[in-house]
């Protein structure tokens, strides 16, 4: 099966060629793991930049301010499909098997997806009073469109970092994007800034940061070739990034239709406690993103052997599980704690949102796995069915739930219409269904131990600390007698403790 369609690159007929990759045959063993490694040790930095940020900005800005904030980059979110037009992943399939025409394909990729993403910038703004976004709100979507749709993609060319195993260089820069939104909000709520204040302020952070990776790019030289721009190369990009755009607009939609519905249904006082409950629990997505950015290379390049293949997709679904259900064991005895300390008593009710929206993660982590694999495999164009589900279901759920239970309802919503989307429903695709069935077969025990520990949590009367330690160590000797974590994965961790720069 071919990993993805010729491209035409202005060669002569007969003549196109695909690049030997100069990096190494890999695997799940040294290199991967070294790079997944510095990515996961970055995404923990992160997540403290990232939780620091979020406290100061909900305890400055209050619930109302902070519902408009995260309504405003919620509705963003609905036109996230034009940034770039997901083609991030063709451009690091494609550059891995044809790194001699790099430079031809960055540029090509930046100028056609930069079409689409001025076009959401010009159109979001315009729609925003269909969604009950009016005044001042309305100018400052245009504000933010800048940072989130057309900054994206200028920064393409950073996928040549992915592409070379060479992820610290991705990590830092993410890590200095943190630092910097974290010292503007320390400043900003210092002076006791006016709101627009900070949207303007994210919005200079995101291009920092596009002008940093667009110059250690040229300051490193990996990428090869002549920049300018191929139209049969956009075409195919366009044809290819397709059914990854009609995926990316369905899973758009119920990701952040809920907090828009939320901002125009029941208001930014209760949108605020459910837009933390959110951030916390997509701190957690930054790992199979980690593994993920570091494994695909690898998964292009064996799509065509279906054994290698496999054991590849097996450890990927294996470790993925077993930290998305050891999340949804443990945050159910620390949500509230910990919401109350850091944020205080007037979020208390994120913590109930919490720990349902933690096991939307499950789906999350599954989902990454298999969409990256398909692509690998040049199969996504069967990755929107899935979606398109769950958005429609998303929206219905919301629509019923939300009236009568607010935000708790959008936030079963958003499990259920995870799972349909990105697990239950892909049953129904004969091409892809094997792929499905085994994660579901390797998610079994890690689910039937979460489960176990979240029920009995609730029957046990000790301090929360008690009740983490418990939960923690009850699942870790859950996923080690049932296999679901073994010496192997030591000895890839200690493979992980000894990295190197190379």
């Amino acid at each position: 099966m071919s990993t993805a369609s010729p491209l035409q690159s202005g060669e002569e007929p007969g003549k196109t060629t695909r690049a030997t990759p100069t990096t190494p045959q890999l695997s799940l063993g040294t290199r991967v793991f070294q790079n997944t490694a510095a990515q996961l040790i970055g995404r923990v930095a992160g997540i403290g930049f990232s939780a620091a940020t979020s406290i100061l900005l909900a305890r400055y800005l209050g619930k109302e301010r902070l519902g408009e904030y995260g309504a405003i980059y919620a509705y963003l979110a609905l036109y996230g499909f034009l940034a770039s037009f997901c083609l991030e992943q063709i451009l690091a399939r494609e550059i891995s098997v044809r790194r001699a025409q790099g430079a031809e394909i960055f540029r090509t990729a930046t100028l056609t997806a930069l079409g689409f993403s001025i076009a959401g910038t010009l159109i979001a703004p315009l729609a925003a009073p269909l969604f009950g976004y009016s005044g001042a709100l309305r100018w400052l979507i245009a504000v933010a469109a800048i940072d989130l749709l057309i900054l994206p993609p200028l920064r393409f060319t950073g996928i040549i970092f992915q592409v070379e195993m060479r992820l610290w260089y991705n990590v830092v820069i993410a890590l200095v994007r943190q630092a910097l939104w974290l010292v503007a909000v320390v400043l900003l709520a210092f002076r006791n800034a006016a709101f627009y204040e900070v949207i303007i302020a994210r919005t200079m952070v995101g291009i920092l940061e596009a002008v940093i990776v667009v110059w250690n790019v040229k300051r490193v030289g990996l990428v090869q070739g002549k920049p300018r721009f191929i139209a049969s190369e956009a075409r195919m990009m366009v044809r290819e990034g397709f059914p990854l755009v009609l995926t990316t607009v369905a899973i758009s939609i119920y990701h952040r239709i809920d907090q828009v519905m939320l901002h125009k249904m029941s208001g930014d006082q209760v949108l605020g406690p459910y837009v933390i409950a959110v951030q916390l629990t997509e701190l957690f997505s930054a790992l199979p993103i980690a593994l993920m950015t570091s494994l695909f290379p690898a998964l292009a390049q064996s799509a065509t052997d279906d054994v290698r293949f496999g054991r590849y997709l097996s450890e990927t679904y294996r470790f993925l599980m077993v930290l998305a259900f050891a999340a949804c064991a443990v945050v159910t005895p620390i949500a509230a704690p910990i919401v109350e300390l850091f944020y205080g008593k007037q979020y208390l009710p994120t913590a109930s949102l919490l720990i349902v929206l933690i096991w939307s993660e499950v789906p999350v982590f599954f989902g990454v796995a298999l969409g990256n694999a398909l692509v690998a495999k040049g199969l996504q164009k069967y990755t929107p069915y899935g979606a398109v589900a769950g958005a429609i279901m998303n929206g219905l759920l919301n629509l019923a739930l939300i009236p009568r239970y607010g935000a708790l309802g959008a936030a079963w919503a958003t499990v259920i219409s995870y799972s349909v989307a990105g697990i239950f429903f892909l049953l129904f695709i004969p091409k892809i269904r094997p792929l499905v069935v085994l994660g579901m077969r390797i998610s079994f025990w890690p689910l039937v131990l979460a489960l176990g520990i979240t029920f009995a949590l609730h029957f046990i009367s000790v301090a929360f600390w008690w009740k983490l330690m418990l939960a923690g160590l009850t699942f870790a000797a859950g996923s080690w007698l049932t296999g679901s974590f073994g010496k192997q994965d030591i000895e890839r961790l200690r493979q992980m403790a000894r990295m190197r720069t190379r």
